[in-house]
């Protein structure tokens, strides 16, 4: 049984992996463009935002483990998705990107590009450091860079309530008449929950290295996991938005949540606030790091025989950092569609995990197949790569395209047929007689 500490631990260690730029950088801007409609734009994205997630979260709990979540898919189908996972949230896509806003936000200000290089290698050599013990991961992210970011993060949000502030800004755009739709719309785009299946590695390992062996106890303790996380993460977002929604005082045409953060910390600190978001902004990138680059690590140690921990850390690590220097911006306009498309086939397994032994294993590779074709519908959707002519007939004939999520309906009914199928295949057959 786990201390109260360690349980602590585990779950600031979980929250600090989710925690990226990224979701500090949005919520502001969505305050700020639902203005007085920010609680229903809220209650929409955290739905979405931290509600998939957390059920992934979940899901991977209630099959004991990760792995267990492509378990009914034939071998090769199941080992690409996971390589696919691991280096799109890994050196192709999460971790340059966590490199550049870094930077972005801390040192670009006084040293424009010319530090990048040397702030790269800091950066990643933290990482591999971190990342290198995950046996100790607990203890470095749970008791010691997560209680910092939370501490800083508590300052900034309780400025935000104590301190005069502007009158909320108007809604605008879709934010006016359907606040808590685009909220969900939002939410759903963070693409956290294909992170949680990646995760659910490192949280196993993690809950392991501390002594519980026990399934249900390890499920247990990974419920609670998810749990911390989603009402710390909540916070955070609840009270970003709340900074940008009222950040009339702060000036106006803001184009990021970037810049309200930016407008906001100087106003309250002034100098030494631009070294706080900084301060955040380095926190919050590096502990994604050492998630991802912990859980694709975990994973190529696990399934491939010729390789080892240690030198997938270094590998990843190094991949990244050159990708970070040379050519994110080429590389984010191949990998990006690519996350899009993986993210439903993700939410599509965790559909299938709790009801996975009442599908043929066909009916398994049909539904992800189709949440994959369907994804990709999505992703050109997003991306605006689909022809004009063709995404106005979706519109008006494939439910929810609108809101980016058009494989639901056809993914869930593929799983429905296929537990249909099964029940009807376990039906024992009456042999009659004239």
């Amino acid at each position: 049984m786990l201390s109260a500490r360690n349980i602590a631990a585990l779950g600031f260690m979980t929250f600090a992996m989710y925690l990226g730029a990224g979701n500090l950088i949005f919520p502001p801007f969505l305050g700020y463009q639902a203005g007085e409609n920010f609680l229903s734009g809220m209650s929409g994205f955290l739905l979405t935002g931290v509600g998939l997630p957390a059920m992934a979260l979940v899901m991977v709990a209630i099959v004991n483990g990760s792995d267990k979540l492509t378990a009914a898919l034939p071998k090769p189908l199941a080992t690409s998705f996971w390589v696919m996972v691991f280096i799109v949230i890994g050196p192709a896509f999460v971790i340059p990107r966590a490199i550049t806003v870094a930077y972005q936000f801390s040192f670009a200000p006084m040293f424009g590009d010319a530090a990048l290089i040397p702030f790269t290698l800091v950066f990643c050599v933290g990482t591999i450091l971190f990342a290198l013990y995950p046996g100790k991961l607990i203890d470095n992210l749970g008791k010691i860079l997560t209680p910092a970011l939370m501490a800083i993060l508590v300052v900034m949000s309780v400025t935000a309530l104590v301190y005069p502030a502007g009158e909320l800004t108007t809604a605008t755009g879709p934010y006016v008449s359907g606040a808590f739709a685009e909220g969900l719309t939002q939410g759903y785009m963070t693409m956290d929950a294909l992170g949680s299946i990646g995760f659910g590695w490192i949280i196993f390992r993690a809950i392991r290295s501390m002594g519980v062996n026990c399934p249900k106890a390890t499920a247990k303790y990974t419920l609670i996991a998810a749990l911390m996380y989603a009402v710390a993460m909540a916070f955070v977002y609840i009270s970003l938005a709340y900074i940008g929604s009222t950040s009339s005082y702060l000036g106006s045409n803001f184009s990021n949540g970037g810049d309200i953060l930016t407008a906001f910390t100087f106003n309250h600190f002034g100098a030494f606030g631009s070294l706080l978001l900084g301060a955040v902004m380095i926190l919050a990138c590096l502990t994604t790091a050492i998630g991802v680059t912990t859980a694709g690590s975990e994973f190529y140690d696990n399934t491939f025989s010729r390789v080892n921990y240690k030198g997938c850390v270094v590998t990843t690590m190094v991949l990244a950092g050159l990708i970070a220097n040379v050519g994110l911006e080429q590389l984010l306009a191949i990998t990006l569609p690519a996350v899009v498309a993986l993210h439903p086939v993700a939410i599509a397994l965790m559909i299938m995990a709790p009801v996975r032994y009442k599908l043929p294993q066909v009916m398994v590779v049909v539904t992800a197949f189709t949440a994959l074709s369907f994804g990709c519908v999505d992703a050109l959707h997003i991306l605006g790569y689909m022809p004009e002519a063709a995404s106005q007939w979706l519109e008006s004939n494939m439910p929810l395209y609108h809101y980016f999520a058009s494989w639901i309906v056809p993914t869930v009914a593929m799983v429905v047929l296929g537990i249909v199928t099964h029940k009807q295949a376990e039906q024992p057959v009456t042999m009659t007689t004239d």
